[in-house]
């Protein structure tokens, strides 16, 4: 890559400051950050972000700018959980670790890091979720697609796992029909 594709990708000219290149840099990366900090975790286009920050990294390294922030490490992670509850417990704890220490950084080299361990630990929790979930689903059995985007309450499936109510029951097959929809398009 040359200076003029690096700030092309970036929106700029080649008349441009040092500094406006820092900051569209710097916002380039916030923006793919936040998007990890906020979104539900969708392995496919977690993915595509983190090749943005993969392209973003080698555009630093052309233009010399370094990133804002020190180098962060990954936090210590939970195992998955041997049952329904662990699984839910501990995957929400450890999104939350993630994302509490990727907010000390716009590193993007960093970013693509705590990326692929997002999406990497989405995948596990949606193949263990399926094993685990199969009992509790019972009978109940969603009908059409569920949108990616539409993931359940954490907190509403953990009162869903001791409960044998429709309700639950029906909560719990809406997610394991969205989780089987994701997985489907990870392995195509």
């Amino acid at each position: 890559m040359d200076k003029g594709t690096a700030l092309t990708l970036l929106g700029l000219n080649d008349s441009v400051e040092q500094e406006e290149i820092m900051e569209r840099l710097d916002a380039e990366a916030f923006a793919v950050r936040d998007h990890f900090m906020r979104q539900p975790v969708i392995p496919t286009l977690f993915r595509s972000r983190v090749n943005r920050l993969v392209e973003l990294s080698d555009v630093g390294r052309v233009l010399d700018v370094q990133p804002l922030g020190a180098p962060v490490d990954l936090p210590a992670l939970l195992p998955t959980g041997e049952n329904f509850v662990l699984l839910l417990r501990n995957h929400v704890e450890n999104i939350r670790r993630l994302r509490t220490a990727m907010a000390a950084t716009l590193d993007p080299d960093v970013l693509v890091r705590f990326g692929n361990t997002l999406c990497n630990l989405q995948v596990r929790y949606m193949e263990q979720f399926l094993v685990l979930s199969l009992d509790i689903a019972g009978q109940s059995i969603h009908e059409g697609a569920v949108p990616a985007r539409d993931e359940a309450d954490w907190q509403e499936l953990l009162g869903s796992v001791g409960s044998s109510d429709s309700q639950s029951e029906a909560l719990i097959s809406k997610e394991r029909a969205r989780m089987a929809g994701i997985l489907e398009r990870e392995i195509s």
